[in-house]
């Protein structure tokens, strides 16, 4: 009985860590905490940059739509490798660029926007790596009594990023930085991640190459309600697979 209870308590040394964190996050009228202020500010900006630069690449796309389809192959590696970074910055939603992609090059685009997106995610994934969120997570796991949830999701880090991949409603930068901060594997991030974005990148990729026109897309919004259709399955299935993880002991 003493060894069960044992294996059930944390230790003292833990305790006395979480405790001391508690304090320090939480007692008086304590000035505002840097780390969490910045940890914060940097999953804002992984939220609404890329909007913000999806509406102006979207804007140079509509004014010269032959500027991507006459590139040479050296801009055209250039291109590539200046997506990645992109993407990986947060500088315009990974969803849109399939869309765009598709309206461009069509299918011939799939293969650079896959690689494109995989090291992308690995750029996002270090940068967050770089901001550690030690203290975001720490004032999730404290203040919202989330430290079972947590330990579930790094335990079963590759199901989780997967599922989150797949859902059409976890921003891409938003999930690198969450992940990076969860001290999720590098493996299962990248193939968990690529594989669980696939659908939505063949589904944003088919939608812009239906498009006879940005401007005819964006005027016609009934051509993209299939997609809204698979979005909405993409993110019951997501739902459902979370909901089953969550009930799992880490």
């Amino acid at each position: 009985m003493d060894v069960f209870l044992m294996g059930k308590m944390p230790c003292k040394g833990r305790q006395k860590g979480l405790d001391y964190e508690k304090k320090r996050i939480f007692v008086g009228l304590m000035p505002i905490n840097r780390r969490i202020f910045l940890e914060t500010l940097y999953l804002i900006w992984m939220g609404a940059l890329p909007v913000l630069s999806s509406m102006l690449l979207g804007y140079f796309a509509l004014a010269n739509p032959s500027f991507f389809t006459n590139f040479s192959l050296f801009e055209f590696v250039f291109f590539w490798i200046s997506a990645v970074f992109i993407m990986g910055l947060a500088l315009c939603p990974t969803t849109f660029f399939a869309m765009f992609t598709g309206y461009v090059w069509g299918w011939s685009g799939l293969f650079p926007l896959i690689i494109a997106y995989a090291v992308a995610s690995i750029i996002g994934y270090a940068l967050a790596r770089k901001m550690k969120g030690d203290t975001l997570i720490e004032l999730i796991r404290v203040k919202f009594k989330a430290a079972d949830f947590l330990e579930n999701v790094q335990a079963q880090s590759f199901a989780w990023v997967f599922l989150a991949r797949l859902s059409p409603i976890f921003p891409f930068a938003i999930t690198n930085a969450l992940m990076a901060f969860l001290g999720v594997p590098l493996r299962q991030f990248f193939v968990g991640g690529t594989l669980g974005m696939l659908p939505r990148t063949l589904i944003a990729l088919w939608t812009g190459m239906q498009a006879a026109s940005w401007t005819n897309l964006l005027n016609h919004p009934e051509m993209v309600r299939w997609q809204d259709v698979a979005s909405l399955g993409m993110l019951l299935i997501s739902v459902i697979g979370m909901f089953v993880l969550a009930k799992r002991k880490a």
